[in-house]
């Protein structure tokens, strides 16, 4: 009897500790945190299940790799153009409201795929989705600035663009599950449906923070750092090492309400800005490419069935969202140790490392060794995007955060937007003359991806540059929210 009796008491204590422990799991950070990723997961679910469902939709509409590219290459580019006129939104409203009805407009975009029966359908279809896909990242970014305090963006980043690597990869599971035992059809409304049950998540569980100059971010945060982490922030690191801004960019009023062509202008000219474009913009466009044509490649180029091709880009893929959580870590662990600009060489330094695994992958006939390097190979790609996202917050005025990224989505998804035509023109340019026709595509395809490694190249060796750059524009941001503060305090 007393065996039992302690047994229930251990039985009764370890229950206790589980559910204290799943109770922490739902702190207000955290799921501010899932609900942002989530969000992001979506929009990158949509590319990664047109890859998966590519032979279907080509055999059903009779399309090639050229004509089925233009799909998301539409689709990108007019996200790309609508993310403008959003941005200044992203300013000035509630930014929860913004989310909640992009999500919504995605959704409804999702859903309407899935009835299509010609190809202008689909296209049309996919421009709505990309309307307010692109923009997503944009509302994403500016409440990700005011939720947390710049010490903390390179991890929180890192869950959060991980999130949109996860949503890419669960895209691939469930287009594959849905289109293998029901259609393509309900592949494209599973998706919608968890994009509007999202936008009823974001309505009613994502507070709008209170607009804060970056100085004080930590401190009007829902999520407030550790104070032991304070001396460590790249602004503090800034003003203790004497940094001088440039006192010709000191901004002296509040730019919430300048004019579009001002703000553009601003934010085009900070140099380290325009260097993070250029690295985002490469690292993003071969991303694209590889959501849109990675399991079509892994089928034709080594014979496989779509399930098998779907497991081995899950398994491949998962590197990049390990590479995206690292690197988050990593930067931020290597800024605490003092090093000003270490989100800019973490990202440099995986864009090498990313051309170093993507050179021999494709080149491999063997599967086992080009999947390690592939495995390998998304990790560095993934590793660009954590330290760049938040090295992009910290050189940017508070209240032009929205603009900013407006601008970054359209000029980055502007090129990054031609990536799956180029690539199929590309791989339909470069097919071998003798083999079997689908060897022969995947093998074009290899060589398409092996020629773009060199936007890769490009974009780790301009990132260098960055690295010299950064500190200053940090010191300039810090001195215009400085008088920006004390402006606010006169008028209070």
């Amino acid at each position: 009897m007393e065996s039992n009796k302690n047994t229930r008491i251990n039985l009764q204590n370890w229950i206790e500790s589980e559910i204290s422990e799943i109770g922490t799991l739902f702190t207000q950070r955290n799921v501010i945190i899932a609900l942002m990723a989530v969000v992001l997961g979506l929009t990158a679910a949509d590319l990664a299940a047109l890859g998966v469902m590519a032979n279907a939709l080509e055999r059903s509409l009779h399309l090639n790799n050229a004509s089925f590219g233009l799909i998301a290459t539409v689709s990108t580019l007019v996200g790309a153009i609508a993310a403008l006129p959003v941005s200044i939104l992203v300013d000035r409203w509630n930014r929860v409201t913004l989310l909640v009805l992009l999500t919504l407009v995605w959704s409804a975009g999702m859903a309407w795929s899935g009835f299509i029966q010609t190809y202008f359908d689909l296209l049309i279809a996919q421009l709505v989705v990309g309307i307010s896909g692109v923009s997503i990242g944009a509302v994403v970014a500016s409440l990700t600035g005011d939720y947390f305090s710049p010490s903390q963006r390179g991890r929180i980043f890192g869950l959060i663009v991980g999130g949109e690597m996860l949503g890419g990869g669960m895209g691939v599971v469930w287009a594959t599950i849905m289109e293998h035992y029901f259609s393509w059809h309900a592949a494209f409304w599973q998706l919608a449906g968890i994009g509007f049950i999202a936008a009823w998540l974001i309505w009613n569980y994502l507070p709008e923070p209170s607009r804060g100059r970056m100085g004080e971010l930590a401190r009007n945060s829902v999520c407030p750092q550790d104070a032991k982490e304070q001396p460590r922030a790249v602004n503090t690191l800034v003003q203790t090492r004497g940094i001088e801004p440039h006192a010709h960019r000191v901004i002296e009023d509040d730019p919430t309400d300048w004019p579009w062509l001002k703000a553009a202008r601003y934010i085009l000219t900070i140099r380290t800005n325009a260097i993070l474009l250029t690295g985002s913009t490469a690292s993003y466009f071969y991303f694209t490419g590889l959501l849109t044509f990675a399991e079509l490649y892994l089928m034709q180029h080594f014979d496989l069935s779509t399930s098998a091709a779907s497991l081995l880009f899950l398994v491949a893929g998962s590197g990049g969202i390990l590479g995206n959580l690292l690197s988050g870590w990593l930067a931020d662990r290597l800024l605490r140790r003092g090093i000003i600009a270490a989100r800019v060489w973490v990202s440099a330094s995986a864009f090498f490392l990313a051309v170093a695994t993507f050179l021999p992958a494709f080149l491999l006939p063997v599967l086992p060794l080009a999947i390690t390097l592939f495995f390998l190979a998304a990790f560095s790609l993934g590793a660009t995007t954590a330290p760049l996202d938040a090295a992009r917050l910290d050189i940017m005025h508070s209240r032009l955060w929205g603009r900013a990224e407006g601008i970054r989505n359209a000029l980055r998804y502007i090129p990054v937007a031609f990536a799956p035509v180029i690539i199929g023109l590309i791989s339909d340019l470069l097919i071998p003359a003798s083999g079997s026709t689908k060897a022969m595509h995947g093998t074009g395809l290899g060589l398409s991806f092996e020629f773009l490694l060199i936007l890769l190249l490009a974009a780790g060796i301009i990132m260098l540059f960055a690295g010299y750059s950064y500190a200053r524009d940090v010191a300039t941001v810090i001195a215009s929210e400085h008088i920006g503060a004390r402006a606010n305090k006169e008028v209070t």
